[in-house]
């Protein structure tokens, strides 16, 4: 009997907790759990072809990683790539996908596990990721400021002050948000309990906007809590993984806590994200949004729609540098099979008479708009609640120590950045050679 038959047997009964193995529930059983799953993991992957990535299929699942600005890559351009009918209802609210609807966007922050509930032979996944310590620094920050909306009105059950958008979706039904945002809501109120029984409006000694405890929560100490351990640290990896709270895998949890305690198995979760990462049909970077959204447009969106003519896309000279791009697995090896607009159920999808130039116009559009908005909300929030300021400028008051911990709270979410930034590059490649031949193509028909 091979070790993965053998595993398959003896897992169920190791996490069951009710049968003794003559050892405690430490390190020698979270191996064996975890090595299973990654073994398990990687098996299931390597059944699909090396090409599987490169062309798009009937279902676009955006994997949203909270605080990438999947917000703005959802709202500004997979939208608009798709007629309104066929976005899958409600993805975000429910978080769980209904197979009936034969619907082809669906965006939502369930993790990678959510592909067992999908046709996966005919779903093409996509993701952006962010720089780990921006991205925490951003769920701090988020987690304040729709909690301080409840200390505006007073209000600690009402949700109505957290409805967002046209469809009126509350921050308070979408995951992690729904377990983040009452913990620190009632952490404000605490604090505000505390400080006006003893009476002590008067900022302290030492405050800055990420320490002000009479007030809320500290960073220093929202990066310990043990939530914050569960679902922030690591979360990018946990998710691309399919291994967060929120998962359709079963053994999720144990295989998670197992990674917390016992950090040097996590090499093992490790790889199989990276493995997801590569299969997934093209991988944005939040550090890079703009460009993200226009090599999105150019590689994915041209599948379906026609070019057109350019309005305004030239790509950030910043982007290409001298980092090692020959990374085994780290992206598309071959430009994509782009199909004409008008071929397959596919490209009949798309909306009519939009081109990849006119989706990346309104990418570019509707993205600016979105983010003053989001800005001035952010102020609206904190102004009349706390007397704290979140911007980039007030992140350099944070000592390094803090920023040190944090990054080694996340060294999994660290070395799974890195190897997007390099499939990040590969795409650049990709596009370069597409642009190259597309120039050629022009100077061809104008000799003609």
């Amino acid at each position: 009997m091979s070790t993965l038959a053998l595993l398959s047997l003896l897992l169920p009964l190791l996490i069951s907790g009710d049968v003794a193995f003559g050892f405690d529930y430490g390190r020698e059983k979270c191996s064996t759990i975890v090595k299973y799953w990654a073994e398990n993991a990687m098996h299931e992957l390597s059944l699909f072809s090396n090409d599987h990535h490169v062309q798009l299929k009937e279902l676009l699942y955006f994997l949203h990683v909270p605080r990438t600005g999947g917000r703005t890559y959802h709202q500004c351009l997979l939208r608009n790539l798709y007629p309104k009918e066929q976005h899958c209802d409600r993805s975000y609210d429910k978080l769980r996908f209904n197979s009936s609807n034969h619907c082809r966007l669906l965006v939502t922050h369930d993790d990678y596990s959510i592909l067992s509930k999908l046709p996966v032979k005919s779903t093409s996944v996509v993701t952006n990721l962010r720089d780990p310590v921006d991205r925490v620094f951003s769920a701090y920050e988020f987690s304040v400021e729709v909690a301080a909306r409840f200390l505006i009105h007073n209000l600690r059950r009402n949700p109505k002050t957290t409805k967002s958008g046209k469809n009126g979706s509350s921050t308070l039904n979408i995951w992690p948000w729904s377990l983040l945002v009452p913990w620190m809501r009632d952490d404000l109120f605490e604090r505000e309990r505390r400080r006006l029984s003893e009476e002590a409006e008067i900022l302290p000694l030492g405050f800055s906007n990420y320490d002000a405890s009479p007030f809320v929560m500290p960073l220093h100490e929202f990066i310990r809590q043990p939530m914050v351990m569960d679902i922030i640290h690591n979360g990018a990896t946990f998710q691309v993984a399919g291994l967060t709270n929120n998962s359709y895998t079963k053994a999720a949890a144990k295989i998670r806590k197992c990674t917390i305690d016992h950090p040097n198995l996590g090499h093992h979760v490790l790889e199989v994200a990276k493995k997801r990462l590569d299969k997934m049909i093209f991988v944005g970077l939040t550090e890079k949004h703009g460009d993200s959204a226009k090599l999105f447009a150019h590689l994915i969106g041209r599948q379906i729609l026609p070019l057109g003519q350019p309005i305004s896309d030239t790509l950030s000279n910043e982007v290409i540098s001298s980092a090692d791009l020959s990374v085994p697995n780290a992206g598309i090896s071959e430009p994509p099979n782009l199909q004409a607009p008008d071929s397959g159920s596919i490209a009949q999808s798309a909306k009519e008479n939009l081109t990849v130039y006119g989706l990346i116009d309104k990418y570019q559009k509707c993205a600016g708009r979105l983010r003053r908005t989001q800005v001035q909300r952010r102020i609206a929030s904190l102004k009349h609640s706390l007397p704290v300021n979140f911007s980039n400028e007030a992140r350099q008051e944070v000592p390094e120590e803090i920023l040190d911990e944090i990054r080694e709270m996340n060294f999994l979410d660290l070395a799974l950045y890195e190897h997007a930034q390099r499939r990040f590059k590969s795409q650049l490649l990709i596009y370069d050679s597409l642009q190259h031949e597309l120039s050629k193509q022009h100077e061809h028909t104008s000799k003609r």
